[in-house]
């Protein structure tokens, strides 16, 4: 970009000077005024590039858009460059005009210099790698970074949008207190160009420190890069100060001081004479940029830290939540298919089919929601359903079900298949062990505004107990790890023998209300025949 811009912008100038040497006076003391004006050129460009270079996943059209905005502002900075430097070289018009009529025209005639430029780099632009593959010249070049300053972090610190919005705040507000300064130090308002240009060449010098010296160097240690902001500072006053010599003392210069009733020369003593003093004022300055700098910087890198951290924790979850949800379906699928066989080995062939339809439903209750999904307390209860239904048909007579939801929290959100380990339980524990009837009873009731009770009971197969209830056991222990990672502590499962006998398990949890709108067992049937499934 730089090589590409120093060719552009050298071309245009010697175009330049050859075409107006004689409207330049013909002599080289007056040739460092165009020269700067091409040099402000250069620099707005840079900045366009920049900018540019930002929006790579834009589309042609768009960026060919953002150009061409981009390419109105650089020029109309140029322009009052121009009139200030160059303006007074020039020769007057035939008819006389304001000002503003010569920027307007001086406008006309360079945008095409920006919009060629900004044509010119997006077809340059169009050859780098796209995301995901790196290019030999990109390779080189990031060996390179990597030896002088250190591989490129994980998280970025200001963006091109943060970073132009602390400059223009901050050097707006500059430009807004030197004028209100030199209006109390009795100058005329007229002459508030000089704070204009003495602003920009400061806002221009610390743009380029930041994208030469200080975002390069995001991953050195603090100590050091705090030592480097602060000679960064020197060095950016120490520009400044040039910068405010320059524009009040040598563009468009009035009367120069007096010292001792004889005028004092406004060159180079000057400057050294006044360095020391002036370097002593706004030296603060440039500590204060470099500070909000450092922790504008420091906020948004820590903020992007947080924002991976939090992208990490979600996915652990998620894939636990998998995992957890993946242990559950085999074990249960295993059993009703050993059962499925059974009865198919005692010539139960209907009961067997009527099995494996139910199976298929359930199954597609399991398929179709995601291990980490919340749905309806009443979806929950009727998938739950199914799953008796298959039990009870195993187990005919033996198997007693009753549910008890209070209609309150049948929208309440709970998380999917929560209930099936403690189902299983009841039925392996309870009523395989026995030949006589065991009763499963499903309640659910809201204990206050903001928790929900689930509980699964049995009257147990008459014997003691031999199931794991303080902790241990896969189907308890996925319940409790789910409602750790889902709802931390305010998820909990209590499970243990009851006094007058058989199994208890009692879940608490948040109660969250369900958004959407309820839907009927036919509703559903219908949208199932119509998916086909």
């Amino acid at each position: 970009m730089l090589i590409f811009t120093g060719i552009f912008w050298g071309c245009f100038s010697l175009v330049t000077l050859a075409y107006g040497w004689d409207a330049f006076g013909g002599s080289v003391a007056t040739a460092w005024r165009p020269l700067l004006s091409d040099a402000v050129g250069a620099g707005l460009s840079i900045g366009m590039a920049l900018a540019l270079s930002e929006v790579r996943r834009w589309g042609p059209a768009a960026r060919l858009g953002l150009a061409a905005a981009l390419a109105l502002v650089g020029v109309a900075i140029y322009s009052a460059v121009v009139l200030v430097l160059v303006g007074p070289l020039m020769p007057p018009p035939e008819t006389p005009d304001s000002g503003t009529e010569r920027m307007l025209r001086i406008m006309l005639v360079h945008y095409w210099v920006f919009a060629a430029y900004g044509g010119f780099y997006l077809l340059l632009d169009q050859g780098r790698a796209a995301p995901g593959g790196v290019s030999e010249e990109d390779d080189a070049q990031e060996w390179l970074r990597a030896r002088l300053f250190g591989r490129t972090e994980v998280w970025d610190g200001l963006n091109a949008r943060w970073f132009w919005t602390f400059q223009g705040v901050f050097w707006t507000a500059m430009v807004v207190f030197s004028t209100a300064n030199l209006i109390n130090g009795g100058d005329s308002i007229s002459t508030a160009w000089r704070v204009v240009l003495a602003e920009g060449i400061g806002m221009t010098a610390s743009s380029l420190a930041h994208f030469v010296v200080l975002k390069p160097t995001r991953l050195w240690p603090l100590y050091r890069r705090a030592a480097l902001a602060l000679g960064v500072a020197i060095i950016l006053t120490m520009i400044y100060v040039c910068a405010i010599w320059f524009a009040y003392f040598q563009v468009l210069p009035g009367e120069p001081p007096m010292r001792n009733g004889e005028p004092v020369d406004t060159g180079l003593p000057l400057l050294l004479y006044l360095a020391p003093r002036w370097m002593f004022l706004n030296f603060p300055v440039f500590v204060g940029w470099i500070g909000f700098y450092l922790a504008l910087d420091a906020a948004r890198r820590l903020r992007s830290q947080e924002r991976q951290l939090y992208n990490s924790i979600m996915l652990a979850q998620e894939s636990q939540l998998k995992m957890l949800r993946f242990q559950l379906n085999p074990h249960f699928l295993f059993n009703t298919l050993n059962a499925i066989s059974s009865l198919l080995l005692d010539t139960r062939a209907n009961e067997a089919d009527k099995m494996l339809t139910q199976l298929s439903k359930f199954l597609r209750f399991t398929l179709d929601a995601a291990p980490d999904d919340r749905v309806p307390l009443r979806r929950e209860i009727d998938a739950q359903r199914l799953y008796l239904e298959i039990e009870q048909t195993r187990f005919a007579d033996r198997l007693e079900i009753a549910v008890d939801i209070d209609p309150v929290v049948e929208d309440a959100l709970v998380p999917t298949m929560i209930l099936q380990p403690l189902l299983e339980n009841a039925v392996k524990y309870a009523v395989s062990q026995t030949t006589r009837a065991v009763r499963v009873t499903v309640e659910a009731k809201a204990l206050s505004d903001d928790i929900l009770e689930l509980r699964v009971t049995d009257t147990g197969s008459g014997g003691v107990s031999t199931r794991a209830y303080s902790g241990g056991g896969v189907g308890l222990g996925n319940i409790r790890a789910r409602l750790a990672v889902l709802y931390g502590d305010t998820g909990r499962l209590e499970a243990g023998p009851q006094p007058e006998g058989g199994f208890a398990a009692v879940i608490t949890m948040p109660l969250e209300r369900s958004r959407a709108p309820k839907i009927t067992e036919r509703e559903e049937e219908s949208d199932a025949r119509t998916s086909g499934r």
